[in-house]
């Protein structure tokens, strides 16, 4: 799973914790400080000159105060596939900036501010940065966390079946299964170092873990590697999209499903 993901849901999970003081003993600061370091949260500053901005918190922790004073009442994450036809969206995952657009939005009471990330080339740290100010609340438009399970199940279930048909993919089949296997018997646990225990429904919590061991495009040797010919080609490149939406779908219907 891209790490810049991974971050997503952090920051969306702990932020909403914050929000709802729903600690539950957990150490926030720390799990921010171990899966949400070097990023600033800026936003635009000066009308009319291009670029300018100004720093709004320097580390998720103080971007989590930010928002309790700012009266924000929850964080949602977002996921838009691209629009272009050339190279699908699973292919360009590997790529840095590809594979479809991430945000996250930070809900008041009747309004939001949607902050984008933007990395800084010769920079260690990234930026989110407030895109809009005073936007609509975004449609809920993810699917319910049976109907993400169910989803995710189904296409895990066909890629395995296509995968297993080859010798030289059977091993990905395997992979798939496993996966298959995460999205009904993962056991959440305290000893849980990236999602806290107890926030999370079990079954959102499952399908988020399922979906996160379902992540298999990258570049050389992952699954957006194998070569097919004919029919299974076009089979091969339907179900890999197919698997990729349904996998970024299922984790914006977990981590939303929260609070």
């Amino acid at each position: 799973m891209p790490k810049d993901i991974e971050q997503l849901v952090a920051l969306a999970t702990y932020a909403n914790a914050y929000l709802n003081a729903r600690h539950l003993g957990i150490n926030l600061d720390l799990f921010a400080t171990h899966n949400c370091h070097g990023i600033d949260f800026m936003k635009k500053s000066v009308v009319g000159i291009a670029g300018a901005t100004s720093i709004i918190a320097r580390n998720a922790s103080a971007w989590f105060l930010y928002l309790r004073d700012q009266n924000a009442k929850r964080v949602r994450i977002h996921y838009k596939g691209s629009d272009y036809s050339e190279l699908p969206d699973h292919i360009a995952a590997a790529f840095v900036g590809g594979g479809g657009s991430w945000l996250l939005e930070v809900q008041f009471e009747e309004e939001s501010h949607i902050y984008v990330r933007q990395s800084e080339t010769g920079s260690f740290k990234d930026h989110f940065i407030i895109a809009e100010e005073n936007w609509g609340h975004i449609e809920q438009n993810y699917s319910s966390i049976e109907d993400a399970r169910k989803r995710l199940n189904r296409v895990l279930k066909q890629i395995s079946d296509f995968a297993s048909k080859f010798d030289y993919t059977k091993h990905w089949s395997d992979n798939f299964e496993t996966s298959r296997k995460v999205l009904y018997d993962f056991e959440p646990n305290e000893a849980d170092e990236f999602i806290p225990y107890g926030l999370y429904t079990k079954e959102a919590r499952q399908l988020i873990e399922a979906a996160f061991s379902s992540w298999v495009f990258g570049g050389m040797g992952s699954w957006n590697d194998q070569a097919f010919s004919g029919e299974d080609h076009d089979e091969y490149g339907f179900l890999s999209s197919d698997l990729y939406d349904a996998i970024c779908r299922a984790i914006v219907s977990g981590v939303n499903s929260y609070p």
